[in-house]
């Protein structure tokens, strides 16, 4: 009988970051459009704030506690982190369509290629696909 369980061959580190069986960071630098230089700290505190006060009143299925900074969620969840800043830069047109093209690479690597489920994925997509 075959196994329910992903096939894939991903592990987690103490850092967070997600290794292929071939030893190597997936995905960690396609999520890290700060470091990629897409949009400063700051502006992505700011979109995490926006989504906190006004989105979350909306859809309220995915909640960012008040205490999660922008750092915080980069570096616990950066899937969601990624989610997030795709939907509420709407203020933003340009800034918005690449967050979702890059959304959507990690969306087809993660899942699609590499069949990865996780609870992060879940929240990211529910965040993404409502806005």
């Amino acid at each position: 009988m075959a196994n329910c369980e992903s096939t894939s061959a991903k592990q987690t580190t103490p850092g967070n970051a997600t290794y292929n069986s071939n030893g190597e960071e997936a995905d960690q630098a396609i999520m890290d459009v700060v470091a990629r230089g897409y949009l400063s700290m700051e502006a992505a505190q700011s979109f995490i704030d926006i989504y906190r006060t006004d989105m979350t009143l909306h859809f309220p299925f995915v909640v960012i506690p008040p205490q999660v900074t922008a750092t915080d969620l980069r570096q616990q969840k950066p899937f969601l982190f990624l989610a997030v800043l795709a939907s509420a830069a709407y203020s933003n047109m340009p800034l918005q369509r690449l967050l979702g093209r890059e959304f959507k690479k990690v969306i087809a690597s993660r899942m699609i290629t590499s069949g990865e489920v996780s609870f992060e994925l879940l929240q990211g997509m529910l965040v993404f696909l409502a806005w």
